[in-house]
């Protein structure tokens, strides 16, 4: 084997060894019954030869007398034989989905309910509005991310945060100015940024397949495609009525669809992912009807994704041009829903043509949607009881800033309390017994008894400054005691500090100006800057 390898062409240079290998360990399933007989005893003679003889196995039966079919190192160096024989003994995957991007001006929760299940890498925050998140996730779980796929995640981020910051810095500058001044500026800047964006999306479109398929790992079984770990199907025919495990099926085909499907365009992704929220949002509703709120209607806006609440009452002209960009959105979602539940019993190879023929058809509408959007925008500017940040609270600044960082600390151990109460990492979870919640939560009270105590007389210091305000009759004296006056403040003062976390993800979506790409640009910022808490892995079924 080794004097082969040595032998090699000189034109292949040092690839000849790998390609010869490669070949060897591909081709040998085929011809492992053919090329060498069972036996590596052989005779002079040709017509007295038996292949199909059986190998004598007397009292030395252990010593390497013949080499059998099945015998996986026949070809192979250690290093593929270890290859080879750790593929039957594989551990436990997990697959890694983002969080949800949350309503534009909704309360950010800091927990997620109680999962078991693998943790997600830390690292994952940084991409958690990539295409590619859910292989990166696999590849950071099995520390399995090669040095230069490491260098490639490492350049794209640099030149997408510069991007984005450069992109921030603008619109903050044209804060103040006239929307005629703001438009000519965002446009000139349209012009230089737009196509670095371009070019930067096509990375991450690359890095989503290299992630999954690159390395040897990859190359011969493929790395972390979910569709590989289910034996079910969908079935190609819709119902109307949809049982419970019939609709989380199809929510997890959609799901997973978004990062491992081939065919489906950029901006189909982010389509079949607002599909997979709204099925997810029926599985979690589960038949009981949610009470809307009657002066706001909610939908999904632009960039993909990102969702809105209007007022009820708007202008009759806004209203159906609002109308009007919801159903074409649902139309062509609900194109894109038939096509994975239809092809998904379909080859590889059939899917991803059907897809690819429904990304052509589907790109001149999705691109005639952003128009659309862009003219929603300019109407709702001049909307006056649009969603907003509240005013802020009459308080002197000195209180402000201690109810602020009241809150903070108070934050701080909330976020303290979520990492105690996450799930351990498999390993582990399996040799120590759980330890129930309630126990945790005692635990945890007991070791910050200190900090509680520091946070209930920041709270009583707090609660006596804001009486001796109320007293000094600098605001309106009503009939609310100091625990509603104290209670309504924080509540306003909250609602400002969530607002000012979503000052990107309202740009993105609200500000005129801006094209589709630097508003997936700031989308993307804003959703990483809300900090939103990251799933727990999960095990495909």
């Amino acid at each position: 084997m080794n004097a082969c390898l040595a032998q090699a062409h000189p034109r292949f240079g040092f690839r000849a060894p790998i390609v010869l290998w490669l070949a060897l360990v591909l081709i040998r399933p085929l011809v492992a019954g053919d090329a060498v007989g069972p036996s590596t005893s052989v005779t002079g003679t040709t017509g007295n030869s038996s292949p199909s003889a059986a190998p004598s196995r007397g009292a030395d039966a252990d010593a390497p007398t013949t080499i059998e079919r099945s015998d996986r190192v026949r070809f192979n160096n250690e290093s593929a034989d270890h290859y080879l024989n750790s593929r039957t003994e594989r551990p436990t995957q997990y697959f890694f989905f983002p969080p949800n991007p949350p309503t534009l001006g909704t309360e950010i929760r800091l927990f997620y309910p109680g999962r078991t299940g693998m943790p997600a890498p830390s690292e994952l925050a940084a991409y958690v509005n990539e295409p590619f998140y859910p292989v990166l996730g696999v590849r950071l779980a099995a520390e399995d991310l090669p040095r230069r796929l490491q260098l490639g995640l490492a350049t794209y981020r640099t030149a997408k945060v510069e991007l984005q910051n450069e992109l921030r810095l603008k619109v903050a500058r044209l804060t103040e100015a006239d929307a005629a001044t703001r438009q000519q500026e965002l446009a000139m800047l349209a012009r230089v940024q737009t196509p670095r964006i371009a070019e930067l999306e096509e990375t991450a479109a690359q890095l989503r397949i290299d992630l999954q398929r690159s390395g040897m790992y990859g190359m011969l079984e493929g790395r972390g495609d979910w569709n590989e770990s289910r034996s079910w199907r969908l079935d190609s025919k819709r119902n109307e009525k949809v049982s419970p495990d019939t609709a989380r099926m199809e929510f997890e085909v959609m799901r997973a669809a978004v990062c491992y499907q081939d065919g489906l365009s950029p901006a189909q992704r982010r389509l079949v992912r607002e599909i997979a929220m709204e099925l997810q949002a029926e599985i979690r509703q589960s038949g009981e009807p949610v009470p809307a709120r009657k002066d706001v209607f909610e939908f999904f806006f632009s960039p993909e994704t990102a969702r809105i609440r209007v007022p009820t009452d708007l202008p009759a002209g806004l209203a159906g041009r609002i109308a009007g960009f919801v159903a074409e959105k649902t139309k062509l979602k609900a194109e894109l829903r038939d096509a994975l539940r239809s092809y998904d019993e379909a080859s590889a190879d059939a899917r991803t043509r059907a897809l690819k023929q429904l990304a052509a058809s589907q790109a001149p509408r999705i691109a005639a949607l952003e128009e659309r959007a862009e003219d929603i925008r300019r109407g709702l500017a001049s909307v006056p009881n649009m969603p907003g940040p509240p005013a802020p609270p009459p308080l002197p600044d000195e209180l402000a800033a201690r109810i602020s960082v009241y809150r903070s600390h108070k934050a701080d151990l909330l976020q303290v309390l979520r990492a105690a109460l996450a799930p351990p990492t498999p390993p582990d979870h399996s040799r120590e017994k759980t330890v129930p919640v309630q126990e945790q939560v005692s635990a945890f009270n007991r070791e910050h008894a200190a900090q509680f105590a520091e946070l209930t007389a920041e709270k009583d210091g707090i609660r006596k400054a804001l009486a001796q305000f109320v007293r000094s009759g600098e605001v309106m004296r009503d009939r609310k005691s100091i625990n509603d006056l104290l209670e309504e403040f924080e509540n306003s003062r909250q609602e400002q500090e969530v607002w000012e976390r979503y000052r990107d993800y309202q740009a993105a979506v609200l500000l005129p100006g801006l094209s589709p790409e630097q508003r997936r640009l700031l989308f993307d910022a804003a959703v990483e800057k809300l900090a939103l808490p990251l799933p727990a892995g999960e095990v495909a079924h």
